[in-house]
């Protein structure tokens, strides 16, 4: 058991989500949640144990945070987790019941000083349909969090269930994530990532510009494309057909796309960053989850091949510095003050498979928020070799009829690129843009 008494200090990315709540503390932009549908024969009794045994011992829960002095603490609560059963079976339409119940909790907002910062419960919809409902504040867990969280209560109920004795919890204390990032600032590596990002940025493109800026939004409009194994195989192959992994090839795919919205031929938008390898955060439920900068420089002269290439060189070049967040970015190109950023839009193209297995049911995980948006995310989800492809928009800035328009034009043109040889020139695509010659490229950071 954590002990209740003695105060932590932050670790940068929950100061990042202080700062931001703090700038509309009634917002509710900063709740994020994920459910896990079930089909099949559940036993309640062992799954409502695993769920608060679980979540009692996730330290991140259970915090209370203050501003003191000039610095911003974590005060560890004690953990009581309830995790009720919520019956909409007898509802007229179940599933859009339990969907609006969701979309209501997610719309009370938190205040992170001194109410809880999480809620879960079980939601039926049909004698053998459920849905496990988690919803936590962005400052204590990102999505890499929430799948930790969801694994270990999967092995205890599978364990139980199988009339086996469950798994040890594991280590799950913040104390070596905050440790981790102290001794990061201090051996070098800090100063040598603040000197590669400095240089690595110096002539960094514009953010894409697709649709007049506006104020992020805390609700989102989304449409998700589900690829066919067949295309999600034809774009695996068309990867390896130019040199790259996957993750290059969709960079690149994705740098395309904004240049065809925006009319850019060079631009930067947001990745996000896996930067808990080679750290304690890998093994922890936190909040960890970093974005950097991206570049894209789309040359008509170039092929389909080089462009991967250079998305895939630039992948290999950030990598080691990944650990270095986007907020001390900003700060060393005095942007902060100013209040600008290096993008718009951001993809995130999850690494690891989200399928959480139970014994005896069919599962799937379905995301349902992620916090602000401030014009478009793309999001890339596998689970068990279905490829979710998410987009995100503001409703300030776009409709629903354009959220779909968007997406399905980012299908097609997927699509088009899987079954194009690697040699294909730009030009292919970049026909309705203007030429290069014509268009202005505004940096962020000047050459001097």
């Amino acid at each position: 058991m954590q002990d209740t008494q003695a105060r932590l200090r932050t670790t940068t990315a929950q100061y990042g989500i202080w700062v931001a709540q703090q700038s509309d503390p009634d917002s509710p932009g900063y709740l994020t949640a994920e459910a896990i549908e079930f089909n099949g024969g559940l036993d309640l009794s062992l799954l409502r144990t695993a769920i608060a045994e679980v979540l009692d011992h996730c330290h991140t829960l259970h915090m209370r945070f203050e501003w003191d002095g000039d610095t911003l603490w974590q005060h560890p609560q004690a953990p009581a987790t309830d995790v009720p059963l919520v019956d909409f079976s007898a509802e007229a339409d179940a599933p859009q019941a339990a969907d609006a119940w969701m979309r209501d909790s997610l719309a009370q907002a938190c205040d992170i000083t001194a109410q809880p910062l999480y809620r879960t419960a079980l939601l039926r919809t049909a004698p053998e349909q459920h849905l496990w409902f988690l919803q936590v504040h962005h400052i204590v867990l990102d999505g890499f969090g929430y799948s930790l969280v969801q694994q270990a209560v999967a092995r205890r109920y599978n364990a139980r269930v199988a009339d086996l004795e469950p798994p040890p919890l594991p280590q799950w204390s913040l104390d070596r994530v905050i440790a981790a990032e102290a001794d990061y600032k201090r051996d070098g590596r800090f100063e040598a990532d603040r000197v590669f990002w400095r240089e690595h940025l110096r002539n960094v493109p514009a953010a894409a510009h697709i649709a007049p800026p506006q104020e992020p939004s805390d609700t989102p409009l989304r449409h998700t494309l589900h690829l066919a194994a067949s295309q999600a195989a034809a774009l695996q192959a068309a990867a390896r057909t130019t040199g790259a992994d996957w993750a290059a090839w969709m960079l690149a795919a994705a740098g395309l796309w904004l240049g065809l919205q925006s009319g850019q031929h060079d631009l930067c938008f947001g990745i996000q960053a896996m930067n808990r390898l080679g750290t304690p955060a890998l093994g922890v439920p936190c909040m960890a989850m970093n974005i950097v900068p991206f570049s894209v420089h789309l040359r008509p002269d170039a092929t389909l091949r080089d462009t991967v290439q250079r998305s895939a060189a630039q992948l290999r070049s950030i990598k080691p510095h990944l650990f270095y967040r986007y907020g001390w970015i900003r700060r060393d190109l005095g942007l902060l003050e100013a209040g600008k950023f290096l993008f718009n839009q951001a993809v995130n193209l999850m690494p690891f498979d989200r399928h959480v297995a139970f014994a005896g049911v069919n599962s799937r995980m379905r995301p349902l928020g992620g916090g602000p948006v401030k014009d478009l995310n793309l999001t890339l989800v596998v689970e068990q070799g279905d490829w979710r492809l998410t987009l995100e928009a503001n409703p300030l800035a776009y409709d629903e009829t354009r959220v779909q328009a968007l997406a399905e034009d980012f299908r097609a043109l997927l699509e088009s690129l899987a079954h194009a040889p690697a040699d294909t020139p730009l030009t292919t695509w970049m026909g309705k843009m203007a030429a290069a010659s014509d268009l202005e490229t505004e940096t962020v950071v000047g050459s001097g």
